[in-house]
């Protein structure tokens, strides 16, 4: 019996000349654990997945993209378990042990005379690759995002493999993403669970583009079965490097989502240092990075700190002195005390913000909490894409 994931890629008909659908085979051994979106508007297959999942360990997991069956009513959802039994039929497998993601376009059905059709008429190898299946489940993204890694737990070589999708629509919990990860490992179904909500909050929910929280976002984690010589259960810090790991691992993933956030050309972390609660170091975070005036400032290669401190003012609630915090932009003390920093470099400053990379560090003082969250700039393009999306 083996222990190693197949992909398949394949075309259903929703976009023309390429390929737009995902189909993983799971190991029988395996074990899978899911996150997903908190909207409101959660898409069907988002719906029926919190279902299947906790009755059935997963035999399937199916993507499609270019079309998300969100806000398509009792439609979206009987098109989404007509996908299941079309699929359970040609893999030979109960319909709730397939799990389903679709991203793309909202408010649009699924095509389901042409989904049908594909489906039953193709030959189901299962020899495609990682990469290739990252290509299909792209929407607007610029580039494909996968990850590779080994890592290794006492002398055993241990495969961690993931991609994700992402550009718009960027906002916890979590963001319009898709993620996919597997590491070979024997690890019970709570246990992966904790692994992988412990990954998401420190990685995928940390991470925004444009405020936007999206009705489809998923990410899931196959624990293969592989290695079950290495008995976790009793070996406390091997278990806390898997955890390091993955969280590094997700982390990687969330960055690529950022540096591919639509028409975005910076990738910027902002930290909130010495906050009194936690909860007030993440709020602070995501006002500035949703402020359309911060963004385009970053995308101007502006280090206009005013933008940054006037934010933090208007947030009410929030336990500071304000004259004591420190704000530096790429390592610059740029300002304190309430008033510019005397000292500060400018000719340093300015020359440090045509760096694809940029830091935001702001020191409240009053506290040990700590916060921090990567964002992308607002660019020209980013309007572009997003005006013309559905056209």
């Amino acid at each position: 019996m083996s222990n190693k994931i197949e992909i398949e890629t394949l075309n259903i008909g929703i976009k023309n000349g390429r390929n737009d659908a995902v189909c993983i085979n799971i190991p029988d051994d395996a074990t899978t654990a899911l996150v997903s979106t908190k909207n409101k508007y959660a898409a069907a297959p988002v719906i029926l997945n919190k279902i299947n999942i906790t009755k059935n360990n997963p035999k399937y997991l199916f993507i499609n993209s270019g079309n998300a069956n969100a806000c398509t009513g009792k439609t979206g959802m009987r098109n989404t378990i007509e996908c299941t039994m079309l699929l359970a039929k040609k893999l030979n497998c109960q319909k709730e042990k397939i799990l389903m993601f679709s991203t793309g376009i909202i408010g649009r059905q699924l095509p389901m005379k042409l989904i049908s059709k594909k489906i039953i008429n193709h030959s189901f190898k299962f020899n495609s690759s990682w990469i290739s299946a990252s290509k299909s489940i792209m929407t607007t993204d610029a580039f494909n995002k996968y990850l590779n890694k080994t890592i290794m737990l006492g002398k055993k070589k241990i495969s961690i493999k993931g991609m994700c999708k992402g550009a718009g629509m960027i906002e916890p919990n979590m963001a319009t993403m898709l993620a996919f990860i597997s590491i070979d490992l024997h690890l019970n179904k709570t246990l992966l669970s904790q692994l992988l909500k412990k990954a998401v909050d420190s990685s995928f929910n940390c991470i925004s583009v444009d405020g936007d929280m999206s009705t489809n976002d998923s990410v899931a984690i196959i624990a293969t079965g592989e290695n079950k010589d290495l008995n976790l259960k009793n070996k406390p810090q091997m278990l806390s490097k898997i955890e390091n790991e993955l969280i590094q691992f997700c982390q990687s993933l969330a960055k690529m989502i950022v540096k591919d956030g639509e028409g975005a050309t910076k990738i910027i972390t902002i930290t909130i240092h010495q906050a009194s609660k936690k909860s007030d170091a993440k709020r602070i975070c995501y006002a500035i990075a949703n402020s359309n005036l911060f963004k385009t400032a970053m995308f101007g290669a502006d280090p206009n700190w005013g933008r940054i401190i006037a934010k933090l003012g208007s947030l009410d609630n929030i336990d500071y002195d304000a004259g004591k915090v420190i704000l530096k932009i790429n390592q610059i003390l740029v300002f304190e005390k309430g008033i510019p920093a005397k000292n500060s470099n400018l000719n340093k400053l300015n020359a440090s913000m045509k760096q694809k990379e940029i830091a935001i560090d702001l020191y409240l003082r009053n506290g040990k909490a700590i916060h921090s969250i990567m964002t992308s700039d607002l660019t020209k393009k980013y309007i572009h894409i997003n005006s013309t999306y559905t056209t």
